[in-house]
């Protein structure tokens, strides 16, 4: 690992390095790739910053790595190195799959031994079965070790090369170079990478070069290896599997690799399958068509043979003993993937993964003053917890810090050659073995000495740094992140102005740390270019698995069937199946066959439905949970069903209300910039910088959520009738603290708040159409409204009317077109007539009783009220002026000088009487039929023709800004398929005041 991280030009393996990714072919038989391969031990800890050299710098000073995968990009294609290098890959991974189905095998075998047979010894088992059950254990952990390094080697490799080949057009058109020697063929992405991708021997037989698609090689190796672990999984033996540290790795870079070579979609410009079959032109994102030309083989010779086996199986009555040659590798995958997300398994400890996950917890402790919520949760959307932390694993403030410093470190964690001068950390790693980690820039000077003047870093900087079992750059880009995005004191003394004093001041190893902060740092880096967030994780395969799964199912949605999609769509609750089984096996004097359906769930996606629910209630606050939720909704048509039909659906609700709520918040970088009276004029324009969401599509995927659980008429009734929260699961609102309240009132108070949170800041169209469908379809059933949210509704309402009002004069009297969300005056009536189309509804007869503070609020608002009842644009508002005159009437035949509680019980007594005012609704009308006699009120969402072109672009935004931010390398300067936020234009500037008119309401600045 020291190795790995120092790595010099006359290191054996930066000798290797030059050779395999050089112009000169190495067979695939050459003893030099055993050479390399064996190395796995540093390459399994390789990363490539992709860091220039300075023009200064001497041969041995350059950058090995960065060096390797340029040489690699610019020989790949004649070389056939790489494609060499796939091949070995999948040939290693398929090894590593042989392995693991016999240690699977052997293990069922030790389970499996009669506990009366002779054969059990005394500790339990047969001591045949037992050694070669541990003898397999061995071989498949030193399998696993040497497939990790190399899939490490090939990830980083086939990186660079992809980037180059996306970018070779675009480079060769800036440069002129169309009309050189550079042919077209030649800045084809598609030849390029089938030809670095094409294994070509040098040596022919009968004429031809046997060539081989390595492409295919390692995506069917990789298919075939995680759906073995997709039948591991349906075995119930994965916990074995990855509670090996080896092994849990390996399936990480698996993913990790995978997602690598999908990114040839990240570096070329967004174009649609939609788009591809109207222009008539071929894909050019070659690694994903082959994924999906290979998965719907698999799936076709899977059903081919389905018939068949079954009829086998009836007649032979084999069970699921030849299940194994049935395997559909896409449905594996999916399910093994699915499976995580519910399970979440964590990295065992001693592992690289387990690493990933604790550096990152341990920067968010120790360099960030973030405020965590009493939920457990951080507040603001700069750190992002993959999952809702359980009781047992709750954060705590930043002030108990985990990290130990080497006085806590025990001895037996210190090297053996650990002294004052040259003091060594043996951390355990995965491998089992103890590193020497006194690499220069890691541990240097008297580690006592923590704040001596000659180290600028500070003491959380360095504990970090010796929580790091390698040393492989990790530290170096989570300490960036700290600094640039989280707002470290020390950003500007280290990374800003003039560094010259502190650089004479600071100990050698400390040096080589800050030039390489410096340069992650570097506008050419293109590091400021993404919308960056640290991602505090707790099971990297589940993100993994969950990312591949967004970008698999979310591609290919026009012309040739998409296999995952079409796995998806075939998605069931195994809970039937379960209880089928049950009931079979139950029933012995059956005179019919054993029914095929415990096969039939080797067959057909399945999962169990509520276990999935309850997952999603814990990872529906991220991205990655709110899409892949959207996902499952829209494409399978049976788990959309059995969402709809749950009764708490506050489970996902919640999670979704509090990361809106968050995202809508006008005071979360600075208080000291939130307006004092409430003037739009002095809320500042909204950037990358200081807005309070990472991407504003995140929003639109919260909206559609809720609109899509919202257009079903029993959510509503049970939103406001039924389910109830309580304090303990609104811990994270601020402005007024709810004891309890219905799931519905809850839902109208974040969507007000986002409503005025969008006119104010972001004047986004289709966001504010998508809350305002979510309003006018729980309008009919709003009931026993929240006495806050009833306040509320009101004051918004008038805050909005004001504004809509003073615009309407700028526009000399003239109304705006309805519907038209493209100003603001046509935005401002929109919401008005939302507005008041729920408080219309919320005071209807069978409704008044239980909205009787909605009547108090109006009064309270009635003269801003009354001044709605002259815009004829607003709709017709009789019935709401009709019911505060006769509400005015009742408090002044029973006197003034009333109380607020006074008030209330004089209308709750008079109720009978105050349903008698003008417009009211017959009480022999139901809720049902009263919407209908205003319209019809369900809005339902629809996907756009092409989903693909908003839905791609996203999710490898969200890739490349959440999940891998600080674990894999991207070339973000050169990303094509989304906005970079130099391109994100700002929003215009509101430069007209409402004249004082708007009101801040509570200590919030959501004013309209």
């Amino acid at each position: 690992m020291q190795g790995a991280y120092s790595l010099k030009q006359s290191d054996p393996l930066a000798t290797s390095l030059s050779q395999i990714t050089g112009p000169a072919h190495i067979p695939y038989n050459d003893s030099r790739w055993q050479q390399i391969l064996l190395h796995y031990e540093k390459l399994v800890h390789l990363h490539n910053l992709g860091l220039t050299p300075p023009l200064s710098s001497t041969k041995e000073e350059e950058d090995v790595v960065a060096s390797a995968c340029r040489q690699c990009a610019k020989y790949s294609a004649t070389s056939s190195n790489l494609a060499a290098l796939s091949l070995h890959v999948a040939r290693m991974i398929r090894d590593l799959q042989s392995g693991l189905d016999v240690y699977t095998t052997e293990s069922k075998a030790t389970g499996d031994i009669d506990e009366t047979s002779p054969q059990k010894s005394q500790n339990g088992y047969s001591k045949s079965v037992g050694k070669s059950s541990v003898r397999d254990r061995i071989s498949l952990i030193g399998k696993a070790r040497v497939t990790c390094g190399s899939i490490n080697l090939l990830r980083i490799l086939s990186h660079e090369t992809i980037v180059q080949a996306c970018c070779l057009k675009v480079d060769a058109s800036a440069e002129g170079e169309s009309n050189s020697s550079t042919s077209a063929l030649e800045c084809d992405t598609d030849y390029v990478l089938t030809e670095s991708f094409t294994y070509r021997s040098r040596t022919e037989v009968d004429g031809n070069t046997n060539a081989q698609d390595a492409a295919m090689e390692i995506i069917s190796s990789t298919m075939a290896f995680l759906s073995s672990i997709g039948c591991i999984i349906q075995q119930g033996k994965d916990a074995d599997i990855l509670s090996i540290p080896e092994m849990y790795d390996t399936i990480v870079h698996i993913l990790s690799l995978l997602l690598v070579l999908l990114s040839t979609q990240l570096y070329q410009p967004m174009i649609s399958s939609a788009e591809l079959a109207t222009d008539g032109r071929q894909s050019s994102q070659f690694f994903l068509q082959k994924w999906m030309q290979y998965s719907n083989w698999q799936r076709a010779e899977q059903h081919k043979s389905k018939e068949e086996h079954m009829r086998q199986q009836q007649a032979q009555n084999l069970g699921q003993e030849n299940m194994g040659e049935l395997h559909n590798e896409p449905l594996l995958f999916l399910y093994s993937c699915l499976h995580w997300l519910v399970d979440r398994p964590s990295p065992p400890r001693r592992s690289i993964a387990s690493h990933f996950v604790d550096l990152p917890k341990s920067v968010a402790k120790q360099m960030t003053n973030m405020v965590i919520a009493p939920d457990g949760m951080y507040e603001s959307h700069n750190i992002v917890m993959a999952s809702v932390p359980h009781g047992q694993e709750k954060v705590v403030p930043n002030t108990a810090s985990s990290a130990r410093t080497p006085a806590q470190l025990s001895d037996s964690s210190l090297g053996k050659s650990a002294d004052i001068d040259a003091p060594a950390t043996a951390i355990e790693l995965g491998t089992d073995d103890a590193v020497n980690l006194s690499s220069p820039g890691h541990v240097s000077g008297d580690v006592t000495s923590w704040n001596a003047p000659s180290n600028l870093l500070s003491h959380p900087i360095r504990s970090i740094l010796l929580l790091s079992s390698t040393f492989f750059l990790l530290p170096i880009r989570l300490v960036r992140l700290a600094f640039n995005l989280l707002g470290h004191a020390r950003y500007r003394a280290i990374m800003g102005g003039d560094n010259t004093y502190h650089m004479k001041n600071i100990a050698d190893g400390d040096r080589l740390i800050l030039q390489q902060l410096q340069a992650q740092c570097e506008t050419k880096s293109g590091w400021n270019k993404t919308n960056n967030i640290l991602w505090l994780s707790d099971s990297p395969v589940a993100d993994l698995g969950s990312a591949l799964v967004l970008i698999l199912s979310n591609n290919c949605r026009s012309g040739a069937p998409n296999p995952f999609r079409a796995e998806l769509a075939s998605l069931s609750d195994n809970r039937w199946a379960q209880e089928s089984t049950t009931d079979q096996s139950s029933n012995g004097s059956s005179l019919f066959p054993p029914s095929p359906s415990i096969d039939d769930t080797m067959l057909t996606l399945s999962i169990n439905f509520e276990s999935l629910f309850r997952a999603f209630g814990c990872v529906v606050h991220t991205e990655v949970g709110a899409l892949l939720l959207y996902t499952l909704l829209l494409s399978s048509p049976i788990f959309a069903e059995s969402v709809a039909a749950k009764s708490d659906l506050d489970t996902v609700v919640m999670p979704l209300l509090r990361s809106l709520y968050f995202s809508t918040s006008t005071t979360h970088t600075d208080p000291k910039s939130s307006p004092k009276s409430g003037l739009l004029s002095q809320l500042p324009l909204l950037t990358t910088s200081n807005r309070p969401f990472r991407s504003q599509s995140q929003l639109y995927v919260i909206l559609i959520l809720l609109l899509i659980f919202s257009q079903d008429p029993c959510f509503g009734k049970d939103s406001f009738r039924r389910v109830r929260v309580s304090i303990q699961t609104v811990k994270w609102y601020k402005e007024r603290q709810i004891k309890e309240a219905s799931l519905g009132s809850m839902i109208l108070l974040v969507l007000l708040r986002a409503i005025t949170f969008n006119l104010n800041r972001l004047q986004d169209g289709f966001l504010l159409s998508n809350c305002c469908a979510v309003l006018l379809n729980l309008s009919p059933h709003i009931s026993d409204l929240h006495e806050y949210v009833a306040h509320r509704l009101v004051s918004v309402t008038t805050s909005c009317f004001k504004r809509y009002a003073t615009l309407l004069d700028e526009n000399r009297g003239q109304t705006e077109v309805e519907g038209d969300l493209s100003t603001a005056l046509g935005m401002h009536g929109e919401t008005c007539r939302t507005l008041l189309t729920l408080i219309k509804h919320s005071i209807r007869r069978k409704c008044l009783e239980k909205n009787i503070h909605l009547v108090y609020a109006l009064l309270l608002e009635q003269r801003d009220i009354q001044k709605i009842y002259c815009f004829a644009s607003l709709g017709d508002v009789s019935s709401i002026y009709a019911l505060i005159r006769k509400a005015n009437d009742i408090i002044q035949d029973n006197g003034d000088g009333m109380s607020a509680d006074q008030t209330l019980g004089v209308l709750k007594a008079h109720l009978k009487e105050l349903k008698s005012y003008e417009g009211v609704v017959s009480d022999e009308l139901s809720v049902a039929s009263d919407a209908s006699d205003l319209g019809n009120l369900t809005f339902t969402y629809e996907e756009e023709a092409d989903p693909e072109v908003f839905f791609v672009p996203y999710v490898w935004d969200m890739c490349i800004g959440t999940l891998t931010t600080t674990t894999m390398e991207w070339s973000r300067n050169k990303i094509q398929v989304f906005p970079l936020n130099e391109e994100i234009r700002e929003p215009l500037p509101q430069n007209s005041s409402d004249n004082g008119d708007t009101v801040a309401h509570e200590n919030t600045p959501d004013v309209v």
